[in-house]
């Protein structure tokens, strides 16, 4: 499959896993606020809002994963489309991990952020080149760049 029939597939299931995603997001930041409301802002809320707001877009990696894999059979293929999702479970993970901890060790926002950012800089520095190395497996990949290139044109357009 090419990537002009690709392109319009992904466009399609990322409007529709953002839609999705989007209901959760709210439903969980409406919670949590709630949950801010009756018990107060505390650093532990503040770690638990970061673990809820991405969620949802653990759910859209899920989605973006499981398309692409059904573009190329090609085993190194699969298997750099699989890693680029663990990428992100692992982020997902270390937020989760940060909030364990600052329910019972941090009591300051910034040990919080100290750590979170050391985690998530180290995974965003394994991410970003995943797209290069997808394309170079399948040089038919649409990368992030042109996926958001699709949508904008896709706004632009009547």
């Amino acid at each position: 499959m090419n990537k002009q029939e690709r392109l319009p597939k992904m466009v399609k299931q990322d409007l529709d896993s953002r839609g999705v995603s989007a209901i959760f997001g709210i439903i969980g930041l409406f919670l949590l606020l709630v949950v801010s409301v009756i018990r107060g802002i505390t650093v532990t809320t503040v770690a638990f809002s970061f673990l809820v707001t991405q969620l949802p877009m653990l759910y859209q990696a899920w989605r973006r994963m499981e398309l692409l894999r059904t573009f190329n059979e090609d085993e190194e293929y699969q298997r750099l489309v699989r890693r680029e999702f663990q990428i992100l479970v692992a982020m997902f993970g270390s937020l989760g991990v940060f909030t364990f901890l600052t329910w019972f060790v941090f009591d300051s926002m910034q040990e919080l952020l100290g750590v979170a950012l050391i985690g998530i800089i180290t995974l965003l520095i394994l991410y970003v080149p995943m797209d290069r190395k997808l394309r170079e497996a399948d040089p038919e990949h649409v990368t992030n760049r042109e996926l958001r290139q699709a949508h904008r044109k896709q706004k632009l357009s009547p």
